[in-house]
């Protein structure tokens, strides 16, 4: 699963691996960044609307208007390979989240130990979403995203058995062109960066606190 990122970069620095040039970043104004949890509006990159490079802040959870649970963070890819009619409509609009890495937990409830996921070569990392959103809708639970997640496999089962869809900067460019197929979508979704692109490492409890927003999330302490 996904549950928790961080996005402490400034913009440019994400957009640079992909040469996204939006129009305006301004609107995106400022956001959580040290300890981003869902229910909040991450800024994400996407094409949506007119197929230019666009910033927005999402709304990070889906909840359609007929839907009677809690909202949902993350799409499983094999539930979207099955065609569920929660994800079906929604694999014509992708974004992606990009993020110095995620959070995770291990341990046993009320003495949880969280765990910082990044890339190994230390650069962003794009995760693959998809949205409900688009021009002119309302950005709340309705109209939200959930990011698409899949089967962890080597070390990284050991933190969590699931983890986000990673894409490379030439993937993820693809995933957001309203010009690729769901069916080439998909194919993306199936080769994610593997398990090797990346490495954990313990961090303070203190982040498991939602409120906790300090530059320190990140930084390795002894397990």
């Amino acid at each position: 699963m996904c549950g928790r990122i961080r996005q402490a970069r400034e913009p440019v620095e994400y957009e640079e691996s992909l040469n996204w040039n939006p129009h305006d970043l301004g609107k995106i104004g400022s956001g959580l960044k040290y300890n981003v949890p869902p229910g909040t509006r991450p800024f994400v990159l996407h094409q949506l609307g007119d197929g230019t490079d666009q910033v927005d802040r999402l709304f990070w959870g889906y909840k359609p208007e007929w839907y009677k649970r809690p909202p949902v963070i993350n799409a499983r890819l094999d539930t979207i390979l099955k065609k569920s009619p929660m994800w079906r409509g929604l694999l014509g609009r992708r974004v992606l989240v990009p993020a110095d890495g995620w959070f995770e937990w291990t341990g046993e409830p009320g003495d949880k130990q969280p765990w910082f996921i990044h890339s190994r070569d230390g650069k962003p990392i794009y995760l693959a979403a998809i949205t409900a959103w688009q021009p002119g809708k309302d950005n709340d639970v309705e109209h939200g995203f959930a990011i698409v997640t899949d089967a962890s496999a080597g070390g990284m089962v050991d933190i969590h058995d699931r983890r986000p869809v990673v894409l490379t900067p030439d993937a993820a460019r693809e995933w957001t062109d309203l010009n690729t197929s769901t069916e080439a979508a998909l194919e993306l979704l199936s080769t994610a960066r593997p398990e090797t692109a990346f490495q954990w490492h313990p961090v303070t409890r203190q982040m498991s606190n939602v409120k906790y927003q300090a530059p320190n999330t990140n930084h390795p302490i002894a397990d």
